[in-house]
């Protein structure tokens, strides 16, 4: 493992930011371009594997959690190669019907990897980092 250039580290902070504009936006098409075609994603609101599915899991999520919005922060890199382990904290914030905004506060945990010239999550699951499971509002 190695340091990372800054061009592929600011390729991936994008990469990111593009992730969470889609998904916040339910843009299922363009969440799932985020992804490998074999991509997948896992976490507490379940999971999806290919690109089909990734479209489909974006529009569960923003019936689910409508107004929805991801902020992360604090990327970590260890490339090797096309591929890097990317972590990152996860701010969750979910406006209630009560006007209140809920924030949750989880992680990333991040297989990326170069595929066709461009930086693409391979895997990308959802962890706590606050020792304990913590439940997303319903």
């Amino acid at each position: 493992m190695g340091n990372i250039s800054l061009e592929d580290r600011f390729a991936i902070i994008d990469l990111c930011s593009r992730y969470n504009y889609t998904v916040d936006q339910a843009d299922g098409e363009a969440w799932a371009a985020t992804f490998t075609p074999d991509g997948v994603f896992v976490g507490p609101a379940g999971q999806a594997e290919g690109r089909d599915a990734l479209v489909a899991f974006c529009g569960q999520l923003a019936e689910a959690f409508p107004g929805g919005m991801h902020f992360t922060d604090n990327h970590l890199f260890e490339v090797d190669g096309d591929t890097c382990q990317h972590k990152c904290f996860l701010d969750f914030r979910v406006p209630q019907a009560d006007g209140s905004v809920s924030s949750n506060l989880l992680g990333y945990e991040d297989v990326v990897v170069k595929h066709e010239g461009e930086w693409l999550f391979a895997r990308r699951d959802v962890v706590s980092v606050t020792g304990y499971q913590q439940p997303l509002p319903s």
